[in-house]
């Protein structure tokens, strides 16, 4: 690892120190050290590469933020085979789940070899329009259909593989990663699921039938997905960061990206502990 490049949460001054330390202490070994744009501000520096300069030419990328940051931030770097070490300043963490306090220490691990990749897939979404491809991008949580905040229940029509499934008559729908189930669909009544499980998940929110349930398929599946109201607002949100309406003649298409997110973990890494950290289980 030769180039590591950092992002921090936009207007986090108060990680300015520890980031700076960071930097230090890589640039100490002999490291290439990539600051984007706003990094750079947070840090008062003047020089920063741009994100195409990150992606081309990065061997590590440091996120110090939430897991909202790490998820935008890999947008930077997305279709590179990129690792990620996230450490966190939000609320839960589960994807940047290095302390702030420790970051430094757990750099230094990774520097020495010290550390494991976890694998996280990711979704491709393609719309398309009277079968021309007019949008389309990866997540790494979640894929959210809802209706806007006047508009009444919608129908959701669903084939799973070229079979029909259901038509949804719901709030909207969440199509999640394993990643993802942590996220919104663990709120609306979905199932948590191994990060690592080769799964999709598909929760309806506040279906009008109780037979609606959440369901999980393999993630080798394709998902088509059609809205069948044609006067109501509904649109579609990418892990919760970008979003657009959906008309009646646009078809959704979501199946598994080849290319995941490779994430650094500490090699004592234990996914039930974290999940009894973050979620408070066991606690009184």
């Amino acid at each position: 690892m030769k180039n590591i490049a950092i992002v921090v949460k936009p207007h986090a001054e108060e990680v300015a120190d520890i980031t700076i330390q960071i930097c230090d202490y890589l640039k100490s070994e002999g490291k290439n050290v990539l600051l984007e744009e706003r990094t750079a501000s947070v840090l008062g520096y003047s020089d920063f590469t741009t994100h195409n300069e990150i992606k081309d030419n990065a061997d590590l990328l440091i996120v110090l933020g939430g897991d909202g940051t790490l998820i935008s931030s890999n947008r930077i770097i997305s279709g590179a085979n990129i690792p990620i070490l996230g450490v966190n300043l939000g609320r839960l963490g589960f994807l940047t789940e290095t302390k702030v306090e420790e970051a430094l220490d757990t750099v230094k691990k990774v520097l020495s070899g010290n550390y494991k990749f976890d694998n996280r897939m990711k979704l491709i979404s393609d719309i398309f329009y009277d079968e021309e491809k007019v949008f389309t991008t990866e997540v790494l949580n979640d894929i959210v259909i809802n209706k806007g905040a006047l508009a009444r229940i919608i129908d959701i029509e669903v084939h799973i593989d070229n079979q029909y499934v259901n038509t949804y008559r719901a709030d909207g729908l969440i199509i999640s990663t394993p990643t993802g189930s942590t996220a919104y669909t663990l709120a609306a009544g979905g199932p948590i699921v191994y990060p690592t499980l080769n799964s999709i998940i598909l929760t309806p929110i506040c279906p009008h039938s109780l037979t609606h349930r959440p369901i999980v398929i393999h993630d080798d599946s394709e998902i088509k997905i059609r809205i069948l109201n044609d006067d109501e607002k509904v649109f579609i949100t990418y892990d919760g960061q970008i979003g657009r309406k959906m008309s009646l003649k646009e078809e959704i298409f979501i199946y598994k990206s080849p290319q995941p997110v490779k994430l650094i973990v500490s090699q004592k890494r234990n996914y039930f502990a974290l999940l009894k950290e973050k979620l408070g289980w066991g606690s009184t």
